[in-house]
This record gives structure tokens, C-alpha cells and sequence, in this order.
């Protein structure tokens, strides 16, 4: 499948999970959000490396995905993997690091709460 077709699964789940979250169904929502960053992940893994571009909005955008997912590892692990990398153009490499900021922020307060 191309980035095209995955990218507009991801859309769907993720409009889904906007809907969940308005209904208050935090757990389905939840749940959508996970099937919607791993089609990001799936259109992320299709672009050829020459589209910096689209390959940082993807980024963001799964990184973002995950996060809203709860899963704070996973998102934190997949914007690692793209800012080590030199693909990233400069709006992207800030997004992720800001979205890195967030997520160590709910995690203490999740430890906090523990």
C-alpha cells in the first residue's frame, strides 16, 4: 500500500477517536488512536527519503498518535529514531523535540499519582 492509502487509514481511525473522545468512551478512543498511529507508522515506512517534507509531518504526526494512544514509550522511542536521523527538516525536529517535553511531563505526573 502506499503512503496515500495509510495515511488516510490513520485520518479515518484518528477522526474515529475524536469521536470516542466527544462521547466520552476514553477507552475506545484510546484504542482508536493506537490502529491510527500504526497506520502513520505504515505510511511513514512507505515514503521514499528523498520527501523530507512529508516525512516530518508523518513523523509528527505518529509520534503524536502514539502520545494520544498512551503510549508514552512508543512515542518517545519513534521521535528518537527520526531526530537521530538527518531526514528531518528543522519544523519537524522541533515538534518532536516539544512532543519529547510532553511526554516526560505526563510521566511524572503519572508517577506522581502512583
Amino acid at each position: 500500500m502506499s503512503w496515500v492509502s495509510h495515511h488516510s487509514q490513520s485520518e479515518h481511525y484518528a477522526n474515529l477517536a475524536e469521536e470516542a473522545l466527544r462521547e466520552q468512551n476514553n477507552a475506545r478512543a484510546i484504542e482508536l488512536y493506537r490502529l491510527a498511529a500504526e497506520a502513520e507508522i505504515l505510511a511513514l515506512e512507505a515514503l521514499e527519503p528523498t520527501k523530507t517534507r512529508t516525512i516530518g509531518i508523518t513523523a509528527v504526526s505518529a509520534a503524536s498518535l502514539l502520545y494520544k494512544a498512551q503510549e508514552f514509550r512508543s512515542s518517545e522511542q519513534l521521535a528518537y529514531q527520526w531526530l537521530i536521523t538527518d531526514l528531518l527538516p528543522a519544523f519537524a525536529i522541533r515538534q518532536l523535540q516539544e512532543l519529547l517535553q510532553v511526554i516526560w511531563s505526563s510521566r511524572e505526573l503519572v508517577q506522581k499519582r502512583a
